[in-house]
């Protein structure tokens, strides 16, 4: 298990604990503050220093230790997030009491353009979203968050899935828990930052894919779906997926034809165990 599970999770997942969803923890006046400039101060800060180290002399060089550590501590402390499979994002699904569509601050911040892809969960009214500094986006108007209820926000996540959009649950002041994203490498804050520059800003997920022994026709479908470069083809032309490198979002299951593809829990010892058949 993660860090966060053993820190937060009183003996399960840590998502699926539902004091890190509580009201009391939104109470907190500091993490009230924090919500509320979250836009500004997360995302558009994050944005441009990740740009700035994706670029010139970090590039070449890479990004030096110290930095390394500072940027990933500080994520753990206050924004730090894991990714989800879809079963998991069902059962988080089922913890919150309140479910709103967030436009998307990365998106925004990077190409100013509106994607309702991310999705505040909240145990309790009212719900977090309501603080946010809505001037990030150019207008106060709240009109961009969206309660829905469980079942159309699974559907939408479903369709995020076959389009090869990384799930992902996030904190907002660690451990409260208060949104699931769905991401794509071209903005997604998390992803350039993990993948791209080797920072790390969200844990790997719970489980890891692998192929059935057989069922791989090779057909490719899957390979443009994995943004994490696990997913290769040996000299038979069939699917290998790297345990080392999969991140266990499970989006590459979603494109399979011949269903080759499962996910098994990820266990320290480096021993999969069958989840789901």
């Amino acid at each position: 298990m993660c860090q966060f599970c053993s820190e937060h999770g009183e003996g399960k997942l840590w998502y699926l604990n539902a004091s890190n969803y509580a009201t009391e923890l939104l109470n907190d006046l500091e993490r009230r503050r924090f919500i509320e400039h979250f836009y500004h101060r997360v995302i558009v800060k994050g944005n441009r220093e990740v740009s700035f180290l994706a670029k010139g002399f970090f590039k070449r060089l890479g990004i030096p230790a110290a930095i390394r550590e500072k940027v990933v501590a500080n994520g753990k402390k206050n924004h730090f997030g894991q990714v989800l499979p879809l079963e998991d994002v069902d059962r988080v699904l089922a913890i919150a009491q309140t479910i709103t569509r967030v436009a998307c601050g990365c998106r925004w911040a990077k190409e100013k353009k509106e994607s309702r892809l991310c999705y505040g969960v909240t145990l309790g009214v009212p719900a977090w979203t309501e603080l946010i500094d809505m001037d990030f986006f150019g207008t106060p108007d709240l009109a961009r968050f969206e309660t829905i209820d469980r079942a159309q926000a699974m559907e939408n996540i479903q369709t995020a899935d076959r389009q090869g959009y990384v799930h992902s649950i996030w904190t907002f002041g660690t451990p409260f828990i208060g949104a699931i994203c769905n991401c794509a490498p071209a903005y997604c804050l998390a992803l350039r930052t993990t993948v791209g520059l080797g920072l790390t800003s969200m844990f790997r997920g719970e489980y890891v894919a692998a192929v059935e022994a057989g069922a791989c026709s090779g057909c490719g479908a899957c390979l443009p779906q994995c943004h994490f470069n696990a997913i290769a083809y040996d000299e038979q032309g069939l699917c290998r997926i790297d345990p080392e490198k999969c991140f266990g979002c499970g989006v590459c299951r979603a494109v399979c034809p011949g269903d080759a593809i499962r996910l098994h829990e990820r266990r320290l010892d480096g021993v999969a165990a069958r989840l789901w058949e």
